[in-house]
């Protein structure tokens, strides 16, 4: 008689779910346990450019860890939980289709793109992770590119993002100038790090299984192994991606570098 399977939860997003557990640790600190010291205002921000408070040094190596580290950093808890509720389910979905190490490679890129652009171009400090989370549903719109169209939804997420970032920028202050060119910002460096998609193919698909059903033949290896070609094929790094599609043609594969 075969056994029942349990019921389990799954640990399927580790490096969305560390990130936000981090995020929200960082942010419960520093509202509660260290009242007196602003472990976002020091820590986890990124420096502005010249004339802010504080601005970016050039010779301190902690400056440089900030560009990093400020998108840990929550400066409302509004801005926490907007954050969270875009980077957990797209994060899921993107760590499922790219790999957890690919996800915290491109995540790493966006934050220190973000982080450097504000250092030269807004006088003013940043935090939150709302480059992240723009960059999670850039990627998750990429699939779409090959039959050159992008979803309603994708584009109504996005906005709804923008708009909620600010509104966040918003409170407490007028709507400047400087708040907007912080949104930008933080597209751009979403965007370079939604680019690392374009060089990164999604993660492959264990053959055990397969191999296990063939009964171990080579038909399972070589069948792999014409299913990675196509995956080379529908690379956006080669021209044919870019070229006439079927209708009916529903691969959603992008790159050829393993991570």
């Amino acid at each position: 008689m075969p056994s029942k399977k349990s019921f389990k939860i799954k640990f399927d997003a580790p490096v969305s779910i560390v990130f936000c557990l981090i995020a929200l640790f960082v942010f419960i600190l520093d509202a509660a346990a260290l009242k007196n010291y602003s472990l976002v205002q020091n820590i986890f921000s990124a420096p502005g450019a010249k004339g802010a408070d504080p601005a970016f040094n050039f010779s301190s190596a902690a400056n440089y860890a900030r560009l990093f580290l400020f998108v840990f950093g929550s400066k409302n808890f509004l801005q926490l939980i907007v954050s969270f509720a875009f980077i957990l389910p797209f994060g899921a979905l993107m760590e499922e289709r790219y790999g957890s190490p690919a996800v915290a490679l491109m995540t790493a890129i966006c934050a220190f793109v973000t982080g450097a652009l504000n250092a030269c171009l807004v006088p003013k400090a940043l935090c939150g992770a709302a480059s992240v989370a723009l960059m999670l549903i850039l990627l998750s719109s990429i699939t779409s590119l090959a039959k050159k169209e992008i979803g309603l939804s994708s584009v109504l997420t996005l906005a709804l993002c923008v708009a909620a970032n600010l509104y966040n920028s918003a409170l407490g202050s007028a709507l400047d100038r400087f708040a907007v060119i912080g949104v930008f910002v933080q597209l751009a460096g979403a965007l370079a790090g939604s680019m690392a998609g374009f060089l990164t193919a999604p993660k492959a698909r264990r053959s055990s299984a397969a191999s296990k059903a063939m009964g171990g033949s080579s038909d399972s290896s070589q069948t792999a192994s014409e299913r990675l070609r196509e995956i080379d094929e529908e690379s956006p790094r080669k021209k044919s991606f870019w070229g006439d599609k079927k209708a009916d043609d529903e691969t959603t594969v992008i790159g050829s570098i393993n991570i």
